[in-house]
C-alpha cells in the first residue's frame, strides 16, 4: 500500500527526528521557565555610588518604592556617608531580600 522509495525513507525519517527534537526542546523549555520579571530592567549596566546618588536618580532606577528611597537620603544625611553597603540594612523598608537585589546596583566608594 505504501511503497516508499528510499530517498523518500529517509526525508520521512528526518522529518520526524525534527519532530521528536522540537518536542524534546519544547519540554526542556518549560522545565527551565525564562525570567519573568527582571529586577531593574530601566538601570543601567552602571553600578551607583550610594554616597553620591540623588533621590530623583534613586527614584528613576524605579527599583525602589519612594519612601524607601527618601529613607536612603534621610539616612545618608543623618548617619554620615555609607562605609559599606551593609548599611542598607539599618533602613526601614529594606530587608534581606531586598538588601540582596539592590547590593547589585549600588556601591561604596
Amino acid at each position: 500500500m505504501l511503497n516508499f522509495t528510499p530517498e523518500e525513507k529517509k526525508v520521512i525519517l528526518f522529518l520526524l527526528a525534527i519532530g521528536f527534537f522540537g518536542v524534546f526542546i519544547n519540554f526542556l523549555a518549560k522545565l527551565n521557565p525564562p525570567v519573568k520579571k527582571l529586577i531593574c530592567p530601566q538601570v543601567s549596566l552602571a553600578r551607583l555610588d550610594l554616597n553620591k546618588i540623588s533621590l530623583e536618580e534613586l527614584l528613576k532606577t524605579k527599583c525602589l518604592p519612594q519612601k524607601t528611597a527618601q529613607r536612603i537620603i534621610a539616612y545618608r544625611l543623618e548617619h554620615g556617608a555609607f562605609v559599606n553597603l551593609d548599611g542598607l540594612k539599618e533602613i526601614r523598608g529594606i530587608g534581606e531580600k531586598r538588601y540582596e537585589k539592590l547590593k547589585g546596583l549600588f556601591f561604596v566608594e
